[in-house]
């Protein structure tokens, strides 16, 4: 199975890049000021952004300890109550923290307003958490959360498939953006109770190319988790396709 990719090649491209930011950073930060959306201060590295070195170093971590499927826990306990009772459907989960202060910016930015290099800079940030490669390490393919295909053209993109094929540069996985789908369009998940989640997403994923995840370790990719109703249904429509283990690897996650 493909791990993290080391080499020349990739290493050369990273020192290049940063050779070039450090050249077009000062000229862009007098030429095109901008500021950053989590503290308003004017940016030194406007090709680093959109957030100041300062809101990059500072986001917001889990401060309490993790499941291994990587649901926060609450007291002494060391496994969360799903994994207990023998129904979660992930082996192994990893998100980078809360849907807090830098974090949710950062996903508004490249949900709501396009920027697709935030997905570069997280996926960066990911891959080098030592704690995500308990998740990452071992994976056979990602597979990026679906959206349904109007949302998807209203948007223009996939904000989880942006995000796997990020991740999967820096990790040497490959990424199977097709093999699950959303066949039925959901109503918008923010406001429903847990209850009415799981009831909104029944039904609603299914694998459309088996070959890609039959037999295989599939990371499943999404930008956040709330309740977690819609990642578990799609690792049960993976599962169930004859995906060999399923894990999840989230930015943040709704504590």
């Amino acid at each position: 199975m493909a791990s993290y990719v080391t080499g020349a090649s990739p290493w050369n491209a990273r020192l290049m890049a940063s050779a070039v930011r450090l050249a077009v950073d000062p000229v862009l930060a007098v030429v095109f000021p901008s500021a950053c959306p989590q503290c308003l201060s004017v940016l030194d590295h406007p090709t680093g952004g959109p957030l100041c070195d300062r809101c990059w170093s500072a986001l917001p971590r889990h401060q309490s300890p993790l499941c291994g499927c990587g649901t926060p826990l609450a007291g002494a306990t060391s496994v969360c109550g799903r994994c207990r009772r023998g129904l979660s459907p992930f082996e192994r989960g990893f998100s980078l923290g809360p849907y807090l202060g830098g974090l949710r910016v950062l996903i508004h930015e490249l949900k709501f307003r396009g920027r697709r290099r935030v997905a570069k800079r997280l996926a960066e940030t990911i891959v080098s958490d030592a704690a995500s490669r308990g998740t990452l390490e071992g994976g056979g393919v990602l597979v990026p959360v679906p959206l349904h295909p109007r949302r998807r053209r209203e948007r223009g993109f996939n904000q989880s498939e942006v995000l796997a094929e990020a991740i999967g540069r820096r990790c040497g996985l490959g990424v199977a953006p097709a093999a699950l789908v959303r066949r039925k369009e959901t109503v918008a998940q923010p406001g429903l109770s847990a209850a009415a989640r799981r009831l909104n997403v029944a039904g609603a994923f299914a694998v459309r190319r088996p070959a890609q995840i039959s037999g295989r370790v599939v990371v499943l990719v999404d930008d956040v988790v709330t309740t977690g109703a819609t990642a578990r249904a799609c690792a049960h429509a993976l599962r169930k396709a004859g995906a060999r283990e399923v894990r999840l690897l989230t930015v943040a996650r709704v504590d």
